[in-house]
């Protein structure tokens, strides 16, 4: 997943490891600093990942195709709990990240 920009950069979780290891794996955000740190960066800006209850409003924009994001989110074992079409031959599919958290992932409509 290429991902370009994410709205919010402060992510609640229940278990801020585990959190980060979603992240990090499923929407394939570079970690960095020190290999000891566990830090992610979108779009050359910081995530970090707090304890709190989870949220609805996270809107992750990436560079794949409609096809492309399905399977990689299949391959992760991640459900799709919601597909909708945007301006722009852009598609919007909404997933749950492993605190409860809900993050729209909008990429392009299949060629």
């Amino acid at each position: 997943m290429k991902a370009r920009k994410l709205n919010i950069k402060t992510i609640p979780a229940q278990d801020t490891n585990r959190a980060y290891r979603f992240w990090r794996d499923v929407f394939d955000l570079p970690q960095v600093g020190a290999q000891s740190e566990r830090r992610l960066a979108v779009d050359h800006e910081e995530l970090s990942f707090v304890e709190g209850t989870p949220e609805k409003d996270f809107e992750l924009l990436v560079r794949d195709h409609e096809a492309e994001l399905e399977q990689h989110l299949k391959n992760n074992f991640v459900p799709i709990i919601k597909r909708e079409e945007r301006f722009g031959d852009k598609v919007a599919l909404t997933v749950r990240d492993s605190e409860g958290n809900e993050v729209t992932i909008e990429g392009n409509r299949n060629k």
